[in-house]
């Protein structure tokens, strides 16, 4: 009886530390996504163009991905307190240079500030999670990860589109936004019991280490991760310039709807996908990318913001379906001990794919305009994904069901 008590007060407090870490993760994320839709504005402010803006966007990624590779193995040698505690510092840095920025270089340092803050939490921060939660802790991940990213751009549509002092007033909410999880999280960072007793060990960078067998299926999942965002790095990036280039719509609140209704229909997705075995979950969201991208291209010269609407949703359905499937076969695959390691891993293959393939196109778009550079684009990522469906194959059977 006693036990019985004590295990469901454990399992109610690991609830709530499970959901104010999650709400970290949604916090950085809308704050990090919240200057998508302004890029337009900026190229008009500052005189700059595609190729610039993403400069803009993979500079994020650049200061990210060395940013979660350090923080995330130090978090499971010394614990998350100071990675967390400096990301949110870094991201208060980031924000308050948005709103004080001048000029476009001022752009690139806000953005290298918000790449050193999501690199400094994402990985001790859904360790804590996988902590907290276990198998829940993959989708709430998922799910704070691209309800985030869905939210930030549409706040920042509406508001640079129906606010007054639109390229001001959107940053102090998002001072406001990232202060709220700051107050609740800290207090809970050092109650986690993971690597108490190994707290007072020696920190030595390296890079972690996977029987071969399980490097195969973590290079997989990472792939199909990369595939999903590297479309969803289209919407996030070069979307609001191809609906007003092509489709003649100069709305900035419809560009952010665009991105929501993407990452919206995904973070419905990543919860309709649990019910999916982890195989199922990411072929059926390959696939649905495949469609998606295809339905991309056709909009183009038809100009049909009808097809370019069911290409987002499809969009969000393989996102959905393939991010939180291949987070949960990560979750399988990785040691406890090695879990912050991996996992930061994980998110650079990730991040990757949402900054390099995004300077890819707006060279192409610079080389060739931006109708070819989404064929070629889309293309590339069409191929990579077909081989990854041979290789869902090959491994299905080691895909073993979390």
């Amino acid at each position: 009886m006693g036990n019985t008590y004590k295990q469901e007060i454990n399992e109610k407090v690991n609830r709530k530390y499970g959901l104010i870490v999650a709400l970290l993760i949604f916090a950085i994320m809308v704050v990090s996504n919240i200057p998508t839709p302004l890029y337009a504005l900026y190229a008009i402010k500052f005189n700059f163009g595609s190729l610039a803006i993403a400069g803009i966007f993979a500079t994020y990624v650049v200061f990210l991905i060395p940013s979660l590779l350090f923080w995330g193995q130090y978090s499971d040698v010394k614990g998350g307190r100071l990675p967390i505690i400096l990301g949110i510092i870094f991201e208060i840095a980031g924000i308050i240079a948005f709103l004080l920025a001048g000029n476009i270089s001022e752009l690139f340092m806000a953005r290298a500030l918000q790449g050193l803050a999501s690199g400094a939490i994402s990985g001790p921060a859904s360790a804590l999670l996988f902590h907290y939660r276990g198998k829940a802790g993959a989708i709430l991940t998922s799910v704070s990860t691209s309800s985030g990213t869905a939210v930030g751009p549409l706040l920042g549509g509406i508001m640079a589109e129906y606010f007054p002092f639109h390229l001001e007033l959107v940053y102090i909410i998002s001072l406001i936004i990232i202060i709220i999880p700051f107050a609740r999280v800290i207090p809970i960072i050092n109650k986690s019991i993971i690597n108490r007793q190994y707290i007072h060990n020696v920190f030595k960078f390296h890079f972690p280490k996977l029987d071969m067998e399980a490097k195969n299926l973590f290079m997989l999942s990472a792939t199909t991760a990369f595939i999903a965002w590297s479309i969803t790095a289209f919407y996030m990036s070069m979307s609001p310039l191809y609906i007003i280039r092509l489709l003649g719509i100069s709305n900035i609140a419809v560009t952010g709807l665009i991105v929501f209704l993407m990452l919206g229909v995904a973070s419905i997705m990543q919860i309709l996908s649990m019910k999916s075995a982890i195989f199922t979950s990411m072929l059926t969201g390959i696939i649905s990318l495949i469609i998606a991208i295809i339905l991309i291209v056709i909009s183009l010269p038809l100009k049909s913001l009808d097809i370019f609407i069911v290409a987002t949703i499809m969009t969000g359905i393989g996102q959905g379906f393939a991010f939180t499937g291949a987070t949960r076969e990560i979750r399988t695959i990785s040691p406890p001990l090695k879990m912050g390691g991996i996992l930061s891993n994980y998110y650079i293959i990730i991040y990757f794919g949402v900054g390099a393939p995004t300077v890819i196109l707006g060279i192409l778009d610079k080389v060739s305009g931006l109708f070819q550079g989404i064929l070629y684009y889309g293309s590339a990522l069409i191929i990579i994904s077909l081989v990854i469906i041979i290789f869902l194959h090959k491994y299905r059977i080691k895909i073993i069901k979390d």
